[in-house]
């Protein structure tokens, strides 16, 4: 969305007025929000895939004041970029914290880099990345802000919804998340919308994305967060989100990816999820379109030291081999090979 004189990127809309400093964000629109469970409902204020973005003036300077209002064992940490090029790392504490923004000291040979290897983002784009799992409030966007003009950002966009794992639990800076690096190596721009430990897959929400007209290929990770379900009704839920996005969008790929390598990957006799690899499976396939593709999850996380020790939820280490081979899985099969993607590592 527009905000002023600068874009909000994966920001539906904004909370104002609400009791909190500043403003916050909203990544789904307000007026479904009391149809989706309630920590959904608190996660969809949470900045993952979030971003200020705007054209800075040569030779100008901006600057940008946040504050984290709440508190996990991942640091709240936003970053700073310059296109592609990361210029600063901040932590962001629970009372106002300013950000100056100025012109790279290298930026001409950025723009030369730039050039040379087609990089996805200008360098003249500034993006403040927020924190992925925490609430970030807005105090002050000033300086030397303009609206990023066309050809700042790549041609395509991924949007991708799940639990904690696709909204960036664990990942330290929000360019670490499975999500930024996929979309980073594919030459896309990405669409958070991950929940953690409420990604229950409501109609409502499918409805949303299938009315979205601002993605070209959508990643649906479904079931960790449900795996007490029964199977019957996991069926159900999966049958229906796939199946109402897939019949809006028959001309785009849509990639169902089951439960990441976890935990019950390990137990002897498991007694959680089990089926619902299967259950995506058949869902997928029951669409009958070659556009809605059944993704393992065990193939995008192979190594389980790429687990934090709850065996759940991926640490930096996991979510770089996850973007990287989600990468290579999406580019191997959506048609047209490199021609759909600006390859970027």
């Amino acid at each position: 969305m527009k905000y002023r004189n600068v874009v909000l990127h994966n920001v539906w809309e904004i909370e104002e007025h609400d009791g909190g400093p500043g403003f916050g964000l909203l990544r789904i629109p307000r007026v479904i929000l009391d149809a989706v469970n309630p920590g959904a409902q608190r996660r969809a204020r949470f900045g993952a895939g979030c971003e200020i973005r705007g054209a800075l003036a040569e030779g100008g300077a901006a600057r940008v004041t946040l504050q984290c209002t709440d508190a996990n064992s991942t640091p709240p940490v936003a970053t700073v970029y310059h296109g592609c090029f990361c210029g600063q790392s901040v932590v962001l504490e629970n009372r106002p914290t300013e950000i100056v923004i100025r012109t790279p000291p290298r930026f001409a040979l950025m723009e030369v880099l730039h050039r040379k290897d087609r990089h996805p983002f200008d360098p003249r784009l500034v993006r403040v990345r927020l924190p992925p799992i925490h609430t970030t409030r807005i105090l002050s966007i000033e300086g030397d802000w303009s609206d990023p003009p066309a050809g700042f950002t790549p041609s395509k966009t991924l949007l991708f919804y799940g639990s904690s794992i696709t909204q960036g639990a664990c990942a330290i800076p929000p360019e670490n998340t499975y999500v930024a690096q996929c979309a980073r190596r594919l030459g896309c721009d990405a669409l958070n919308l991950g929940f953690g430990g409420s990604a229950h897959m409501e109609r409502v929400l499918a409805e949303h994305i299938a009315a979205r007209g601002d993605w070209d290929a959508a990643v649906f990770e479904m079931g960790i967060n449900v795996r007490d379900w029964p199977r019957e009704k996991f069926h159900e839920a999966v049958k229906t989100f796939v199946g109402v996005v897939a019949a809006a969008h028959p001309d785009k790929f849509i990639f169902c990816v089951d439960l990441f390598t976890n935990d019950a990957d390990f137990e002897e006799h498991p007694t959680r999820g089990v089926g619902f690899r299967e259950t995506v499976a058949e869902i997928a396939a029951a669409q009958r379109s070659a556009k809605v593709i059944h993704v393992d999850g065990r193939s995008i996380l192979r190594d389980p030291t790429g687990l934090r020790t709850d065996l759940v939820h991926p640490s930096d280490l996991g979510m770089s081999e996850m973007g990287a081979n989600l990468a290579a899985f999406i580019r191997r099969r959506w048609r047209g090979g490199r021609r759909s993607f600006n390859r970027h590592r």
